[in-house]
């Protein structure tokens, strides 16, 4: 009876370690259930002095620079920037039913009159991953948060079995809103009314930083604090909260349209990140097929070549030949699960494309005026913020600029005796 050759020990070894690490890289036994993480909620209504207001502003799509990367990391930017204000939107809601806070608005620009105003960027978002980083600021300056959060999609989180009107990645803005919640409840009273006085004159500064502008001190980094207090009564004061409050009435209307908007969306997104969602898992096993093929290819090969080129006898040899041309084919149907896996790219390319014709800016009408709540959305609640400050200049007739220092006047030439 022949027996076959074995191979050196270190070399069997290096073997039957390639492929214990391919085939490790395939296995997974992550199991996550759905809305696993509960928001705390406040037991009793809160009195109003300790509600602070938060403004979110619609995250940072996160869409590289150049088309190439785009298309490397599947990405669209119609796509992003739907998801930029759908997020933000749903966070907005996780705030405000936890019963915490005071209003929670989504807002296309950062306000001056904000207690806390939250700002996010999305890093990846494909159906399966969610993560985002969060940076929550008050009005003084002080950082409430500057965190990333990751969260991956549960097994049933595109079935039946999700809870109406639940996000997949309800758990991700859960933490967020708990870990806020934190911050606000190491607070005192006097911290929370200090951070709600340096909010309402930082807005009054804003209309007119003539007048309010030395009740405030900063260190020209972002830090504020209240000097001293306008006078009890002050006329010009209780102009501005007139102000503030139609201010607040146009960041209203901003807000139900951000709603309506998640709203109108909302179905074709789910569709298109449940779409997405298998599509990343198809795209992730077929990777992970793809090198695993080629591992254990390349290793049938190695080992093919050392038993023919050290055999003893024809069979031998024959034998390693076999393993060889196995190994190459192999490595070939790693080869052709890459060109598989290309083929999934590209439906995933599609999937966001289709949302994108579905996700385009819309308009509101406010005033009279229609505001377009896109990439010029900011631009308009600019604008609508400088009609303020016009309309509180011409009704109190303060200049809406701190005037300039006077120049110093030119020295006089001295002059000498003869």
């Amino acid at each position: 009876m022949n027996t076959l050759p074995s191979l050196p020990r270190a070399a069997l070894s290096s073997l039957l370690l390639i492929a214990a690490l391919a085939l490790g890289g395939c296995v997974s036994t992550t199991v996550k259930k759905v809305n696993s993480v509960k928001v705390e909620t406040a037991v009793a209504e809160l009195p109003p002095e300790q509600l602070l207001e938060v403004a979110i502003i619609p995250f940072n799509p996160g869409v590289p620079d150049t088309l190439k990367e785009q298309e490397k990391q599947n990405i669209s930017p119609a796509v992003r920037e739907a998801e930029s204000k759908y997020m933000a939107h749903v966070l907005r809601q996780t705030l405000q039913d936890s019963g915490y806070w005071g209003a929670a608005r989504v807002v296309p620009a950062a306000s001056p009159g904000a207690d806390l105003t939250i700002k996010g960027k999305i890093l990846a978002s494909d159906g399966e991953i969610m993560k985002i980083a969060i940076e929550a600021t008050d009005a003084t300056g002080r950082k409430w948060l500057d965190k990333t959060y990751e969260e991956t999609a549960a097994e049933y989180a595109y079935t039946e079995k999700l809870p109406a009107g639940s996000d997949p990645f309800q758990d991700l803005y859960s933490r967020v809103a708990n870990d806020l919640l934190v911050e606000r409840k190491s607070l005192s009273a006097a911290k929370l009314k200090d951070i709600n006085r340096v909010a309402e004159l930082r807005f009054a500064a804003d209309l007119a930083p003539a007048r309010f502008g030395e009740y405030l001190k900063t260190d020209g980094k972002g830090s504020y604090a209240v000097t001293r207090l306008p006078p009890e009564g002050d006329p010009f004061i209780t102009r501005v909260d007139q102000i503030r409050s139609r201010d607040e009435l146009l960041i209203d209307t901003l807000d139900q349209h951000y709603g309506a908007f998640r709203q109108s969306v909302g179905k074709s997104y789910q569709e298109w990140r449940k779409s997405s969602y298998r599509e990343a898992q198809a795209y992730r096993e077929l990777r992970n097929q793809e090198i695993t093929r080629k591992i254990l290819g390349a290793a049938a090969v190695i080992g093919g070549i050392y038993a023919a080129t050290t055999a003893n006898n024809a069979g031998t040899s024959a034998l390693g030949q076999v393993a060889v041309i196995g190994g190459i084919y192999g490595f070939k149907s790693g080869l052709d699960k890459g060109s598989e896996k290309k083929i999934h790219a590209e439906a995933l390319k599609e999937l966001t494309g289709s949302l994108g014709t579905e996700v385009q800016a819309q308009n509101v009408d406010l005033d009279g005026k229609t505001v377009k709540l896109s990439g010029s959305a900011e631009e308009q609640y600019n604008q609508w913020r400088e009609q303020l400050r016009e309309l509180y200049t011409i009704e109190t007739g303060l200049p809406a600029t701190a005037p300039k220092p006077a120049a110093k006047p030119a020295a006089k030439p001295t002059t000498t005796g003869s």
